[in-house]
């Protein structure tokens, strides 16, 4: 008889999803990056127990490998690693920060895809770094050797100098580091739900036959065993008494019966009771009643200072034609999302309702509302008005940078906001 395993169970497979999932990203971008991490899902469960990767430099190393293209190389610069000053004074720490929040995206992007992926990997927070020789092994392209340095310089290159040396002083590498990582978060995160959805699904399509293999290790010589049929009575129950089987035959009956009358009370809701969710113009146009002026103003200005200092959101507001600031005022949704909402009065004193989204702020929607493809991609130019067509939802949509504005009113049609809004 086979003795159970006392070894400890292997660590999580979906351990590093959190980690990895923003360093596909950075490699094929974030719409390929699902299917390039379910593939390296897929590698894992065909390969032998024995042959499945257990630390990160190995989910690198196959991350790596099942990755299309890695980019160009780097120009591998010499910056010196500069470091901030300790004492520096809470303005100008505060600018600093913001500076560099809003900064970092513009430099990332200007980042080839083995530099992005270098800078990530740098902010992450993988349980254990790989070495970097290890790494530069992995891949193909030459790696920056010093993450911190490539990172100022990349931001220097958007920055004025003024602004460079504010944040070279203010901000040592671990904290502009830790701002990269929040940007990382807020670009890529969080894991979508159907990946994980995906990858839960491929992980239980190699559990049965795993599940044999155990099964057959326990009982060698069940199958080739002559005569069972002993063993098998043996392990029959006895017989009930009389009594016993009267009452159970009554308790079942009884649970019987109580569930077909609740399934007949219940059924025809039942089939209703979860509908798609609807589109993100739809669910704005719902909500907008519901929204009330928090900070009111009628300054364009002063709105737009009020979203940066409340969510660290800087935008810049649209002008609608014969309408007239009111304020800004907020949405609590599912799970305590929040979601800035600026207000409007037009014409007749309708009401008009800007709602400021991001695509990390949408993802955590998705059970809520929904953005779909075709959206999505009429998305990619920017201040580009599109209307879903969604009559439950007359509104307008555009991109600017990482905001999503969702425009709805409840006496104005998607064309009459076209001929006002301009973003």
């Amino acid at each position: 008889m086979a003795l159970a395993s006392t070894s400890p169970d292997p660590p999580s497979p979906l351990k590093n999803l959190d980690a990895l999932y923003p360093l596909a990203c950075t490699l094929v971008g974030d719409e390929a990056a699902p299917s390039l991490l379910v593939q390296v899902y897929e590698r894992v469960a065909d390969a032998p127990p024995n042959e499945r990767p257990e630390a990160p430099e190995d989910w690198l190393a196959l991350l790596l490998r099942e990755a299309p293209e890695q980019g160009q190389a780097p120009s591998d610069p010499e910056a010196p690693d500069a470091s901030s000053t300790p004492d520096a004074g809470s303005l100008r720490r505060d600018t600093a920060e913001r500076l560099a929040r809003n900064t970092l995206p513009v430099a990332f992007a200007t980042c080839s895809t083995a530099e992005r992926f270098v800078l990530a990997l740098s902010a992450s927070r993988l349980s254990e770094a790989p070495q970097p020789a290890r790494l530069a092994d992995l891949f193909e392209a030459p790696l920056p050797s010093s993450p911190s340095a490539l990172l100022r310089e990349k931001l220097r290159a958007v920055l004025s100098a003024p602004e460079a040396d504010l944040i070279d002083e203010t901000l040592s590498d671990t904290e502009l580091h830790g701002v990269l990582r929040d940007v990382l978060r807020d670009r890529f995160a969080p894991v979508p739900s159907s990946l994980r959805a995906r990858l839960r699904a491929v992980r239980r399509s190699s559990s049965p036959a795993a599940g044999t293999d155990k099964e057959d290790e326990k009982d060698p010589e069940g199958s080739a065993s002559g005569d069972t049929s002993g063993g098998l009575l043996d392990r029959l129950p006895s017989r009930p008494k009389p009594r016993t089987l009267l009452f159970v035959l009554l308790l079942g009956g009884l649970v019987l019966g109580g569930g077909l009358g609740v399934s007949y009370l219940t059924g025809s809701s039942s089939s209703t009771s979860a509908p798609s969710p609807p589109t993100l113009t739809a669910f704005s146009a719902e909500q907008a009643g519901a929204v009330t002026t928090e900070r009111a103003t009628m300054q364009p200005a002063e709105a737009e200072a009020y979203l940066d200092s409340t969510w660290g959101r800087r935008v810049r507001l649209p002008s609608i034609e014969s309408a007239q600031l009111r304020g800004v005022g907020r949405l609590r949704a599912a799970g305590n999302t929040e979601i800035p909402v600026v207000l409007y009065t037009g014409e007749e004193e309708a009401r008009i309702a800007a709602f400021v989204y991001s695509y990390a702020l949408i993802d955590r929607l998705d059970d809520t509302a929904t953005l779909n493809t075709q959206v999505r991609s009429q998305l990619a130019r920017r201040n580009r008005l599109v209307a879903d067509g969604q009559a439950a939802g007359p509104g307008l949509l555009w991109r600017n940078r990482a905001t999503i504005f969702v425009v709805v009113s409840p006496s104005l049609s998607p064309d009459a906001l076209r001929a006002r809004v301009q973003p």
